[in-house]
């Protein structure tokens, strides 16, 4: 468990060794208190208890609590100080670790098990490092140094309460055993939950517009009863150990008064010493209960490490080189294959090049392979197969972040931050001025509707851009394309949610940007890319065809009967006006 954390935060274990070191040394401060009350005892035993000796152990009494003050008070703060420092740090750690990883592996795993990772998992860890490990650490050292004090007064009692406590071993990992079995199950369940509790709230507009709310209720409601049922489970379950192991270790108490008794009636113990046994016994029975509370905490975090550390062992995107500089901007696929998870393969030995500047057109039906391209091009994933190569360099030995700043790309579904506008635009470029980000907007013909807006730029968007139309957040998604202006721009559908009006005032800003820039643009609409260099029809994983506007028409295939079936949609809709 501990090789578990210490390999979970690295480094940074060193800065949680000295509040636990103070921890433990006010186990002292303890171990003084038990001792004058043992003096005490021998004193009023022997009748030797003098106001002068009253006065040292008030005295003795007096320091250890004002040591104990000062010095708990000190690991008491730096525990919580240090653990929330190193766990935000972790946290840091595994937010840059989850960006570094490919698309896959967010399609693998439900974003209710990655919330309840990011969230349920590392409080846990939190909650573990703030307290369990520093406070079950001072109690194993009290409880140590107490029992050890225990064979000085009389061996026999001693030697009996170790084997009491041999026998509380097994329930522990008895405990233990139930806590990892049922409390994965638990985390399972958790995260189902979570993943339908997101999916009823982001889809309440469907659901209601569909008169699907009570369905998908049930389902949510059905979700909840599992976690309950699962939690009630847990803890009639854990209960039987639990309680065995508290009768346990409350019997030291009548085991050393029986054993005691006897060697009391049988002169082999003195009066005083009896009693400082059952004092000494009374106090390791405490400890051994809360011992028993903070052991359960963690070994529920050993799930939780166990989750992140499987979260942290999935290896990122490999590189070579991360301080690289691209003189050429030509994107050239070289037979390239590509299969997801499922092992489907969707490209099949794609080749073809981009030159340099030149604006390539991705078109094709539905589930064709378009986006897939573009994804590649960005690295959100590798290949199966083949090559991707930017500037005559393979994609795969270059670093993803330092890559990315080289590309630009606006895609169908577009995030926008909890955040202002004026800093959802500077995503593209976080240092830009004020007056940059208003050239990016009017291009992108969001700066009037911005204006409008309570706070104009610095108007608070609510999640997701919630608050703004689909074509409003895709201008914005395209004004950060605009300032960034990267060499290599990706455009997927970036004009699919505007008016006819705002996408002709689009389409000329787009065409200024892509002036010098190697372009990609996927569209269905084919009047959008009859200027482009080439156009590749994808169909099934597949160039179909490639060339010019015109080239592609003389060839009268599939593209041809493309641009005649959406003439024939053109003219269906104007008759129907």
């Amino acid at each position: 468990m501990l090789h578990t954390i210490q390999k979970l935060i690295g480094k940074s274990k060193k800065e949680l060794y000295f509040p636990i070191f103070l921890m433990c040394i006010d186990s002292m401060g303890s171990m003084a208190l038990y001792f004058v009350l043992y003096l005490t005892v021998l004193d009023l035993f022997f009748g030797t208890l003098t106001m002068n000796k009253i006065g040292i152990y008030t005295l003795v009494c007096l320091l250890g609590v004002i040591y104990r003050i000062i010095v708990y008070r000190k690991s008491y703060l730096l525990c919580f100080e240090r653990a929330f420092n190193v766990t935000g740090q972790f946290r840091i750690k595994l937010a840059d670790h989850f960006r570094k990883l490919s698309l896959g592996y967010f399609n693998q795993n439900s974003t209710g098990y990655l919330i309840n990772t990011m969230t349920n998992d590392m409080g846990s860890f939190e909650g573990v490092l703030s307290h369990a490990l520093s406070f079950l650490m001072k109690t194993v050292t009290l409880c140590g140094l107490i029992l050890v004090g225990t064979f000085f007064i009389n061996w026999k009692l001693a030697l009996a309460e170790c084997v009491v406590l041999l026998f509380a071993v097994p329930l522990l990992r008895w405990g233990n055993r139930l806590v990892e079995q049922l409390g994965t199950k638990k985390r399972t369940m958790t995260a189902r939950m979570v993943s339908t509790v997101m999916e009823y709230i982001k889809g309440i507009k469907i659901f209601k517009a569909h008169n699907m709310t009570s369905t998908h209720f049930e389902r949510l409601l059905e979700s909840l009863e599992k976690v309950r049922k699962i939690s009630v489970q847990i803890e009639c379950q854990m209960a039987p150990p639990t309680a065995i192991y508290s009768i346990l270790v409350n019997f030291l108490m009548p085991l050393v008064l029986l054993g005691g008794s006897y060697l009391l009636l049988g002169g082999q113990i003195p009066n005083e010493s009896f009693i400082a046994f059952l004092i000494m016994s009374m106090a390791i029975s405490g400890l051994l209960i809360s011992f028993e509370h903070y052991y359960i905490m963690l070994k529920d975090l050993k799930l939780a490490a166990d989750n992140l550390e499987k979260a942290m062992s999935h290896a990122p995107l490999p590189y070579q080189d991360d301080s690289f500089t691209l003189e050429q901007y030509d994107v050239a696929f070289q037979k390239v294959c590509f299969s997801y998870d499922n092992g489907e393969e969707v490209l099949h030995h794609i080749s073809f090049t981009a030159p340099e500047g030149s604006v390539t057109a991705l078109i094709g039906p539905s589930g064709s392979g378009k986006s897939t391209v573009a994804n590649l091009i960005a690295r959100f994933w590798d290949v199966s197969s083949g090559v991707i190569t930017i500037g005559g360099r393979d994609i795969r030995e270059l670093e993803p972040d330092r890559l990315l700043q080289s590309i630009s790309a606006v895609f169908q579904e577009n995030t926008l931050l909890s955040d202002t506008i004026l800093n959802n635009i500077r995503v593209g470029k976080p240092d830009a001025t004020m007056e940059e980000v208003i050239v990016a907007a009017k291009a992108a013909c969001c700066h009037d509707f911005i204006l409008k807006l309570p706070d104009g730029y610095n108007t608070v968007l609510a999640e997701g851009g919630a608050s703004l139309s689909g074509g409003e957040k895709q201008r914005i998604a395209i004004a950060r394309a605009i300032l960034k202006n990267a060499p290599i721009l990706l455009l997927d559908e970036s004009t699919a949610s505007l008016d006819a009006d705002n996408e002709e005032r689009i389409n000329r800003a787009l065409d200024h940007l892509m002036k010098g820039k190697t372009v990609f643009v996927i569209a269905h609409r084919l009047n959008t890319i009859q200027n482009a260099d080439q156009i590749i029809l994808l169909n099934n994983g597949n160039i179909e065809e490639i060339g010019t506007h015109l080239e592609l028409l003389k060839k009268r295939g599939h593209y041809y009967s493309m641009i005649q079936e959406q003439e024939k949609a053109k003219a269906w809709i104007a008759k129907g006006e």
